[in-house]
């Protein structure tokens, strides 16, 4: 702004200072003038307030630098890029991975376990089956029930090692992923 009030033709910005120096011309004494003393009160609250603005204008800007730094001291970013820091989403994205893990494996445990319970509870019948006609007689009979109890016991056997492993397998994988959120703050 030039002395006038009007904008400056080079644009640039009103300061305070400027405000503080800037001043009127007289009116001519044909016409009625302002008072020179409201006008400069005006001039010193504009200035005043201009001040303020400007020092609370540096005092964010430090601020906003300051935040800046310590993001970057701290390996802290948008998603944008690898920072090292998973992002919120990321972590409640494997929480939820591991979630549905381990409900998988449990899901698995229960089934085996229900499969080698019907293979006991098939095998029992059959020995029972077996029992009841060993009471009726027959020496083929009873190689057979023994030669069948034996295929049992390792069809059951084999359930429980596979059952077993399965759990070792997958119990690894989540314990180590309960680590990792718990490293994450979860």
């Amino acid at each position: 702004m030039n002395e006038t009030g009007a904008p400056s033709p080079d644009g640039r910005r009103v300061t305070a200072e400027a405000l503080r120096s800037m001043t009127f011309p007289r009116a001519p004494l044909t016409r009625r003038g302002y008072s020179e003393e409201p006008v400069h009160q005006v001039l010193r609250r504009c200035a005043a307030e201009l001040t303020a603005l400007a020092e609370e204008n540096d005092r964010l800007r430090a601020d906003m630098q300051r935040h800046r730094d310590w993001i970057r001291a701290n390996n802290i970013g948008d998603s944008a890029g690898p920072t090292g820091v998973p992002t919120v989403d990321a972590v409640l994205q494997q929480a939820r991975a591991q979630q549905s893990a381990e409900q998988t494996v449990f899901a698995a445990r229960e089934q085996a376990r229900t499969m080698l319970r019907a293979a006991r509870a098939q095998a029992e019948a059959i020995l029972q089956q077996m029992s009841e006609r060993d009471g009726q007689g027959g020496e083929g009979d009873e190689e057979e029930a023994e030669r069948l109890i034996s295929y049992l016991r390792q069809i059951a056997q084999s359930l429980s090692v596979t059952a077993d492993q399965y759990a070792t397998k997958h119990a690894a994988p989540a314990t180590q992923g309960q680590v990792v959120s718990q490293q994450g703050g979860i």
